[in-house]
């Protein structure tokens, strides 16, 4: 079975949301299919910045849902935009 790339951006509530350790809640949320590919931030404007993340998960079945809820669901996290989904090609 294969696996896909979902690259998520994720919006803080606030300026002073720690995306550090909101990354690492939503790590902890994450099924155990799931793991996060990359991470990182990007600044929007006003001192807010984005995280953005690459999660991988098996390619079959409806876990980009369950992944994207999870997200959603952290007190701290204001809006989820996903940027692109790409299958993981294995050399």
């Amino acid at each position: 079975m294969g696996e896909v790339i979902i690259g998520f951006k994720i919006y803080p509530k606030a300026v002073e949301t720690d995306l550090e350790q909101l990354r690492g809640e939503i790590g902890k949320g994450l099924p155990s299919q799931a793991r996060i590919h990359m991470s990182r931030f990007e600044p929007i404007a006003f001192g807010l910045n984005a995280l953005l993340m690459d999660i991988i998960i098996p390619e079959q079945g409806e876990l980009a849902d369950k992944v994207e809820e999870i997200i959603r669901s952290n007190a701290n996290v204001e809006n989820v935009e996903v940027l692109s989904q790409r299958r993981v090609l294995k050399l």
